[in-house]
């Protein structure tokens, strides 16, 4: 949790550049936005009420968001807003990231019960390979 997904950054740089530039730029640009979503220097939140509950929310009107969405477009910001909120969500204090089991059959994290028994299947699988 708290990766910036690098799907939209590959998408853009395929746009504007050509040839081998596309993956290095696309790799540049996604460590950049990383690398300044791991700064804990930055903080690009607002405190929101909802009802009598204070909440922590990416202030869509940031500097460096607002600079993001107009260089490299929504879908990069989106990206990057996402990571922040996971990072944010999962840990708070430390601003690094968090490894968390995957559901991608459903494209959420995965329950506990989903990955014990993921993991039984594959201890199973791998057991009756050893045996044959």
């Amino acid at each position: 949790m708290g990766q910036v997904d690098e799907k939209p950054f590959l998408r853009v740089c395929e746009q504007r550049f050509s040839g081998q530039d596309v993956a290095l730029q696309s790799a540049r640009l996604c460590s950049e936005w990383q690398e300044r979503v791991g700064d804990p220097r930055w903080q690009p939140f607002k405190i929101q009420t909802c009802g009598d509950k204070f909440e922590e929310v990416v202030d869509e009107e940031d500097e460096e968001l607002k600079k993001l969405s107009e260089e490299w477009g929504e879908d990069a910001k989106k990206a990057v807003k996402t990571a922040l909120e996971e990072m944010n969500e999962f840990n708070a204090s430390g601003r690094f990231i968090v490894p968390v089991l995957w559901n991608f059959g459903h494209g959420r994290r995965a329950t506990l019960k989903e990955g014990i028994a993921a993991h039984v299947k594959h201890q199973i699988n791998t057991l009756k390979r050893k045996r044959t």
